[in-house]
């Protein structure tokens, strides 16, 4: 059972402040279904509180050393574990499987994340003011100027400057609402390669004589149309393309590490990669939940949407949902996505017509002692080729069980209907329809490996400089960082073995104004940008649900359980009573403004911190290239503007409850009881660097020194474009880099461990990023 424990208007503040963070949720299962109990304190409800003593939950943050993740059981799926892996690994790291020459690893290849400086601005597409969407503002340094394929320079950070540093309400001398993010794909029109009805034809002969499966469709071609942004004229057009010129896209938000995501409940800033894998996208039951005519939530094609098995001698559409997944829901997001990897309308479909009769890693470098794929000697070729010696059919049939690909012939799904019919012309084989199944499952078994725990952290004092040891009694006292950043994680967004209770669903506490609200636990607002500038776990997914359980669990309470489909059930608890005690049926609302108040626009999700040093610039908009400067943002009480309650952490726009919230700020930014606007934690100049030295003592050098699980093949990497296009067309040409191929014992010289985008192997503008790569080749 979980109960939310809901704290009243008037609780006193220092029983708040005490709290590292009030649980409030006791959960009796584990991770596959919660039972959500809120005492609400709204209108016509009651306030209750807690009888419980409060005591601090956090006394230590513990090592990760022995520590597991909870893993869902593919066992139904997975027949060879080692081949999964395996399988999950070419696929991330390979460049044929994007458009334009993108792998996941290219926006992932260092430390989990990216490094790169040039073309990895984004105009802030994901603001709420329309206007605002398309338009790139300028850089601070002397050479900057507006518009994309711009590189940053050391002086273009933070994107918000004060005139003084330790006063959020200071004069503003420089702001952008631009997001730094990592470059993807050209985007474009999808257009298969295809093939001759006359290739088709011999191929469902040789079918018949059960000669081989598939067809290959290894081509594909992505239709452009130079169509530039203008607000006037174009408003409408792409602002990537710009003085006759067509850049990559940019992605909106700064991409978080892969590096221990398998620890995360839910995946991506806003967490819409669903702890619950269906097999086809991000987002576990939304997707097979129909259209609702009178909501308009719902997906029009739930009856097409699923994997295909065998019943018989025909083909039926399954709806898996698989348990603590959303590694497998983050990794089926990108690969179709036009800012990412793909040109827009392909299918997975298509993505597997084109990669199974591919080998894998074809033109990249695998190196001979490949943590992983050194475990099948045979897969590596000799020093003088390139990929692997294989091929992604042979790859995805050692590792999946026959029903989910052995079925011949070739289908077309009608997405509405779900009917299958036979086509040989435009039709799939049942194993590139089932292509997003093999791709989440594999990389989930691959990413599952990149778990970082040999940092000096996690050997304790002794390993520890004494200015990192003095920097985590900051970070557990009066830097109040471990208020959201706890567990072996450092991220109260993590689940782990050392859980004794199922994952706590939603929380509540007084806010930073002082009045209760309730919001999804692990994630915060903490007043980083406007919450206009974007919404994050506050928004809506495609089909038209809440991200936010906070906000679903309120449907349920107005008895509009259609919009709440993730899985999690509710029942009240009456806290006057032991908080075991069984609860009383869910209350019953009819009016939306009634409901409790939600915190959650403009929230994100609480990144691990584990490797913080290898990962700047910091922030869901990349806004601080410094963890020097993360933490002046944190001692000055955050970039928000304004008094506690009603400053930029708000939204003018009503939630869907027909509420404002004029501040959705977490209580523990800044100093909440101070009489001051400023609210700073009052840090001085030497805690704060000994804060940055504890955050750097949580780097694990195998991840510094790419090595032992973080090996990896040989990667080119695009790092902005020329100003002039390529060949034939009207696409700017690629700066192309090359992260050399490394084996288990690692680089010879390390990436540096410094809190700092443009630190040491990178100080200058103007030192390419091959240059980096060079220096650290073995």
């Amino acid at each position: 059972m979980v109960c939310v424990d809901w704290i009243s208007e008037g609780a006193d503040t220092q029983h708040r402040k005490r709290q590292v963070r009030k649980s409030l949720a006791f959960f009796g299962t584990r991770l596959t279904a919660w039972t959500v109990a809120v005492a609400i304190a709204s209108a016509g409800l009651p306030v209750y509180e807690s009888s419980a003593q409060v005591v601090d939950p956090v006394a230590d943050i513990p090592s990760l050393v022995g520590v597991k993740p909870i893993l869902p059981d593919v066992s139904a799926y997975i027949r060879d574990p080692i081949a999964a892996q395996q399988l999950g690994k070419a696929l991330f790291w390979d460049t044929q499987v994007g458009s334009d020459g993108q792998a996941c690893a290219t926006c992932h290849f260092h430390a989990g994340a990216d490094i790169r400086t040039k073309n990895q601005t984004d105009p802030s597409v994901r603001n709420t003011v329309v206007a605002l969407q398309n338009i790139f503002d300028a850089r601070d340094n002397n050479a900057g100027i507006a518009g994309p394929n711009k590189q940053f320079a050391a002086l273009d950070f933070p994107f918000h400057k004060l005139a003084d540093i330790n006063n959020r309400e200071s004069s503003v001398i420089f702001d952008t609402n631009d997001v730094f993010s990592s470059q993807g794909t050209y985007a474009g029109d999808f257009v298969s390669g295809g093939r001759s009805l006359r290739q088709d034809l011999l191929t469902a002969f040789l079918l018949k004589r059960n000669v081989f499966r598939g067809r290959s469709r290894s081509s594909e071609k992505c239709n452009l149309t130079y169509s530039p942004f203008n607000p006037n004229t174009n408003p409408s057009g792409n602002p990537f393309h710009a003085n006759g010129l067509i850049y990559r896209k940019v992605e909106p938000r700064q991409t978080p590490t892969t590096i221990n995501a398998v620890f995360n409940f839910r995946q991506f800033w806003d967490g819409r990669a669903n702890s619950q894998f269906n097999g086809v996208d991000p987002f576990g039951p939304r997707t097979f939940t129909p259209l609702d005519p009178v909501t308009s939530a719902g997906n029009p094609n739930a009856a097409g949407a699923g994997i295909l098995v065998p019943s018989g001698k025909a083909l039926v559409i399954t709806k898996p949902l698989i348990d603590n997944a959303s590694l497998a829901s983050q990794a089926v997001g990108p690969p179709l996505s036009d800012f990412e990897m793909s040109c827009a309308g392909k299918t997975f479909a298509d993505l597997g017509a084109k990669l199974l009769p591919m080998r894998p890693l074809s033109t990249q470098v695998v190196h001979p002692q490949d943590s992983l794929f050194s475990k099948t000697p045979a897969l590596i070729p000799s020093s003088s080729q390139t990929g692997l010696k294989t091929t992604y059919k042979a790859l995805v049939e050692k590792a999946f069980f026959p029903k989910y690909w052995s079925s011949p012939g070739w289908f077309n799904v009608d997405p509405a209907t779900g009917a299958i019919t036979l086509d040989f012309v435009k039709g799939h084989t049942q194993e590139e329809q089932n292509f997003s199944l093999f791709w989440g499952l594999a990389i989930q078994a691959y990413e599952q490996l990149l778990i970082s725990d040999d940092s000096p952290f996690d050997h304790g004092p002794a390993a520890m400089n004494p200015q990192a040891v003095a920097g985590l009694a900051i970070f557990e006292g009066k830097g109040k960082c471990v208020a959201c950043h706890n567990g072996p994680l450092l991220s109260g967004a993590t689940v782990t073995s050392l859980s004794t209770e199922s994952p706590k669903a939603i929380e509540g506490m007084l806010m930073g104004d002082g009045r209760p609200g309730i919001y999804d636990t692990g994630f915060y607002n903490i007043g980083v940008r406007p919450t206009s500038d974007d919404i994050g776990v506050g928004a809506l997914d495609p089909y038209g649900f809440d991200l936010s359980f906070t906000r679903q669990f309120k449907w349920r309470l107005l008895n509009q359980k259609n919009k709440s489909v993730d899985r999690f059930d509710s029942r009240p608890c009456e806290f006057a009573t032991p908080i075991f005690t069984p609860c009383d049926n869910l209350p019953s609302l009819t009016d939306p403004a009634s409901a409790p108040r939600d915190s959650v626009d403009g929230s994100f999700k609480v990144p691990i911190l584990r490797n913080v040093g290898l990962n700047p610039p910091y922030f869901h908009n990349g806004g601080q290239a410094t963890l020097k400067d993360v933490v002046r943002f944190y001692n000055r009480g955050g970039d928000r503007r304004g008094p506690l309650d009603s400053d930029t952490t708000g939204l003018a726009t009503p939630t869907p409850f027909g509420v404002v919230n004029h501040t959705n700020l977490d209580p523990d930014i800044g100093d909440a009881s101070a009489t001051s606007t400023n609210n700073a934690l009052g840090l001085t100049d030497e805690e704060e660097d000994d804060l940055v030295q504890f955050l750097l003592s949580l780097t694990d050098n195998r991840v510094a020194c790419h090595s032992g699980v973080f090996d990896h093949p040989s990667l080119p990497i695009a790092n902005g474009e020329l100003d002039v296009a390529k060949a034939k067309t009207q696409q700017a040409k690629d700066i192309v880099v090359t992260l050399p191929a490394v084996g288990q014992q690692g680089l010879k010289v390390c990436f540096p461990n410094s809190g700092d985008l443009f630190g040491t192997l990178n100080t200058t503008d103007t030192r390419r990023l091959q240059d980096v790569f060079n220096q650290v080749i073995k």
